[in-house]
């Protein structure tokens, strides 16, 4: 007679699967967020205090995460660099909420798209980093994608367009300054500095528009910090779990997110000009993605060989 063995273990998820399931998250929420945003903004509560609201609770989700965890506050070596990156961080986040305000959510959302164009121009102007004739061409491509989203000349360009893409240069300036030291530091311990100092620099700007929100428009709000902190940690997990070029498609999946939340909260629905665009540009990104992992892949065998 045999004896029971307990029960079975239970299947471990692979690497690429749990990384699929957080960037699915990840990219869900974002949806969610961005419709949150225009909703609290359509009733009269201004960029500035939603930008306090989402760092400020965002600030409380990684200190509530680190505390549990680690029983204290981290220190880091890179507080100055944190510092002035997060001017632009701020920065960023003020223009793309204003641009929300002016713009269909599907078309801010497809836009939004353009932020790693940005940072590839910026790595080859600013960061000394080789971008050949491949690269360039994918991001000549996306930059059509915009165009074909904007249709100049058929329609006005909007004051919300030129927003978010202020938006997506600044974020880009601010993912560059990362590139320098993201990868001497945690990102719970970058994250929880950038809340913290964000929050700050917040501060003056919401004072001064300042109104009390309502319960629900409070309730909003925290959840704008809470959700936006935990999709971007869930994004910072899937990438440390498989490589960025791999979980990169599914970045495509914000747009019909967005759409949804778009379509229940506001009756907005995508037009063509804006799949199409988005196609485009998010192709370009694929094609960038999958050049730097071939890059990364050739410097990573060149070490080795030289050691």
């Amino acid at each position: 007679m045999s004896k029971w063995a307990g029960p079975a273990p239970m299947p471990t998820v692979s690497a690429p699967v749990r990384a699929t399931l957080l960037m699915l998250a990840a990219v869900s929420v974002s949806g969610l967020q961005n419709s949150l945003m225009r909703l609290i903004a359509d009733q009269g509560i201004h960029a500035f205090q939603i930008t306090l609201f989402r760092n400020v609770f965002g600030l409380v989700s990684v200190a509530a995460i680190m505390l549990w965890a680690e029983r204290g506050v981290p220190r880091t070596r890179w507080f100055w660099a944190i510092f002035f990156s997060c001017i632009l961080h701020v920065a960023s986040m003020l223009t793309f909420i204003h641009g929300l305000t002016l713009l269909p959510l599907n078309e801010s959302a497809a836009l939004s798209f353009a932020a790693p164009l940005f940072v590839t121009i910026g790595a080859a102007l600013f960061l000394g980093e080789t971008v050949r004739a491949r690269r360039w061409s994918a991001v000549a491509a996306g930059f059509v994608g915009v165009l074909i989203i904007l249709r100049p000349g058929v329609v006005p360009v909007s004051f919300g367009a030129g927003m978010i893409l202020l938006s997506c240069m600044l974020g880009a300036a601010v993912t560059l300054m990362f590139k320098n030291f993201a990868g001497h530091e945690r990102p719970l311990t970058l994250i929880f500095y950038q809340c913290m100092i964000a929050s700050v620099f917040s501060v003056p700007g919401a004072a001064w528009v300042w109104v009390t929100p309502d319960r629900w428009q409070f309730l909003a709000l925290a959840s704008i910090g809470l959700i936006g902190t935990l999709g971007w940690l869930a994004f910072l997990r899937a990438c440390r779990l498989v490589d960025a070029s791999a979980i990169q498609p599914i970045e495509f999946v914000k747009l019909p997110s967005v759409a949804f939340f778009a379509y229940l909260m506001f009756g907005e629905t995508p037009d063509e000009w804006v799949w199409l665009g988005a196609a485009v540009i998010f192709g370009s990104n694929l094609y960038i993605a999958h050049r730097e992992a071939i890059a990364h892949r050739r410097t990573a065998a060149r070490a080795s060989r030289d050691r």
